[in-house]
């Protein structure tokens, strides 16, 4: 098998959901992505009616052969932060099925063993393809630096808007990676009524089950022509104009409000951001991303993932959770005729 630069490897993914959005973050970051095939990948008609191409399988032989450096990526023993991980030019990437993780021949191949930092005490892994974004974009383009350790770390964190949405589990997707990063909390501009709007019963049918966990996010409603008074307003883009993300302040604390808004229909230069607070400024993953290939959790997770390499860990290890009224309460003007949402984390687990 001839070597390649840099690929994506999925090993044992389920959902072919999951393994087109990976495709689709490997072409955003230039790399090819293949797939050990344990379940069925190869045989969904829709991943080849949409890709138009017979789907990449490798087996593990064949992974563990294809490159020089193989860098496993998950909670796995003695794994790194991928931020600041230095990985050269040439290496595999291997992310794993979400309930199995990677499996032991891979482990035991793997050169080096990479994480991101969660700061969820309930949720600790990612969506698998919104995770490879993750680690695409820290691995291959490595420009920004180790995650950041100081004093009462928490309090840098930005409030955070999520706008526009059409397809709730895109939007799910980008919830659950809020819940992992350590929001407690997010505000909800749903234009497209695919979260406040649709009906208890298919918003059940999108989320797990299970309800062991105690801790949730709390989802407040805010309308699209409400005015805010944050310092600063953060808006983050896919690839158009503006800051490269690792060099824009994404840790201003509660006066700043991040806002990602899902690009899936078209550009958002002419909304009126001016209406959420004093000073506005544009920040662009700076990765060109086709209309045809672009997934709101991918664009809404790597901003999350970079907030929280500036926010930093707290050298106390205090809970990232704050107590008392959340900050918005006294800053915005939130809808009052949909209720707000608590969603339990382990809910978040099926997007």
């Amino acid at each position: 098998m001839s070597r390649n630069s840099i690929s994506l490897i999925g090993d044992g993914i389920e959902n072919p959901g999951n393994a087109l959005t990976m495709l689709h973050a490997a072409e955003m970051y230039g790399v090819t992505c293949q797939f050990r095939d344990t379940k069925g990948l190869a045989e969904s008609n829709d991943l080849v009616e949409i890709t138009g191409r017979p789907l990449g399988v490798v087996t593990e032989d064949e992974v563990a052969d294809s490159h020089s450096r193989l860098i496993a990526f998950g909670n796995l023993p003695g794994a790194k932060e991928v931020y600041g991980f230095r990985p050269g030019s040439e290496f595999g990437l291997v992310v794993g099925n979400e309930r199995r993780g990677i499996s032991h021949r891979l482990r035991s191949a793997a050169t080096d063993a990479v994480h991101v930092p969660m700061h969820s005490r309930r949720i600790d892994c990612l969506n698998v393809a919104a995770a490879s974004a993750v680690a695409l974009h820290y691995l291959v383009r490595p420009k920004a630096g180790p995650m950041l350790h100081r004093r009462n770390a928490s309090r840098r964190r930005p409030e955070l808007l999520l706008v526009g949405g059409v397809n709730h589990i895109e939007l799910g997707s980008a919830i659950r990676s809020a819940a992992a990063f350590g929001w407690n909390r997010a505000l909800i501009e749903d234009r497209e009524e695919i979260w406040f709007g649709r009906d208890r019963v298919k918003r059940s049918e999108g989320r797990a089950a299970a309800r062991r966990g105690r801790n949730r996010i709390r989802l407040v409603p805010s309308s699209a022509d409400a005015n805010h008074g944050f310092s600063k307003v953060t808006v983050i883009t896919a690839g158009g104009s503006g800051l490269p993300l690792h060099k824009s302040n994404l840790a201003r604390g509660s006066q700043q409000l991040v806002v990602i808004p899902d690009e899936s229909r078209g550009t958002f230069d002419s909304e009126a951001w001016s209406r959420l607070g004093k000073e506005v400024e544009f920040v662009s993953l700076d990765t060109p991303v086709d209309q045809s290939i672009y997934h709101y959790r991918l664009t809404a997770t790597v901003a999350m993932a970079e907030i929280a390499r500036q926010v930093g860990s707290d050298m106390r290890r205090l809970p990232v959770h704050r107590t008392g009224s959340p900050a918005y309460d006294r800053d915005l003007k939130l809808s009052s005729d949909v209720p707000g949402d608590d969603v339990w984390l382990e809910d978040l687990l099926d997007y």
